[in-house]
């Protein structure tokens, strides 16, 4: 786990080296965060910046703040999680906007880089979905849309209304597939497929991560039994230094 020292202590290197300017990457949207989690992000992008005109005894110093909306994703912990409506996503969003924009000393020295929340929406309904949802690919495919993975061929409304007459014929919604959290006895769309992680080992690291439980590195600790070394045959192997041994070296 990266702590905020481990980053300013980071930046601070980038900084005394010469480097004028870092991008840092956040999602905006997982579970149990609050608007305060995402306003921190403002309070660390000054950090960043006061480290960095400290070290470097120069104020054209520049940090980038690039965020987007969390979309939970199958085989991981999350894919029971609930995912934040796109109007959830956009005031979280443009609260840290107005934030940034506000600090009179270190705003203008913070960039801000954000996708709208959107596309996340369309993205949770995909990658959570059942063969349903084919239902409304199709009637997207059939209304004209093409190449929606281009923000310029996107049309969010598209997607909206084919879901809202594709869907209705099953009893089901678009909150359905994205904003609803999954229960453990829930028989999910993939769970025929393996990915080598047990299903009940994914569903222990939900619940520690609601307990704000850290996780061990497995390298240094007993096995989780997680299912992937032994199942996959894989084994890891650690050097003489602690790390991770690569495939390849050059002398």
């Amino acid at each position: 786990m990266v702590s905020e020292e481990d980053l300013i202590r980071t930046v601070a290197t980038a900084y005394g080296n010469g480097w004028r300017q870092v991008k840092l990457y956040f999602m905006c949207g997982l579970p149990t965060e609050t608007d305060d989690d995402v306003l921190q992000i403002a309070d660390m992008a000054t950090k960043v910046i006061a480290k960095g005109r400290e070290v470097s005894g120069k104020n054209d110093i520049r940090c980038t703040v690039s965020i987007g909306g969390f979309v939970p994703k199958p085989h991981t912990p999350f894919q029971w999680a609930p995912q934040l409506s796109a109007e959830e996503t956009d005031a979280r969003l443009e609260k840290l906007r107005e934030k940034i924009r506000g600090d009179k000393k270190y705003g203008r020295s913070i960039g801000f880089r954000y996708h709208d929340g959107k596309p996340g929406i369309v993205e949770g309904l995909l990658s959570r979905g059942d063969r349903r949802v084919g239902a409304v690919i199709r009637a997207v495919y059939e209304d004209g849309g093409r190449f929606d993975g281009w923000r310029e061929h996107f049309s969010y409304d598209r997607w909206m209304e084919c879901a809202e007459r594709a869907l209705p014929q099953f009893g089901l919604d678009l909150d359905w597939y994205t904003t609803r959290e999954r229960t453990y006895e829930e028989v999910l769309p993939w769970d025929h497929l393996d990915s080598g992680l047990d299903k009940d080992w994914l569903w222990e690291d939900w619940q520690d991560s609601l307990d704000e439980t850290e996780v061990e590195d497995c390298r240094w600790t007993p096995c989780f039994d997680c299912g992937v070394c032994p199942q996959m045959q894989t084994e890891i192997q650690i050097g003489p230094t602690g790390r991770k041994l690569l495939p390849l070296s050059v002398k």
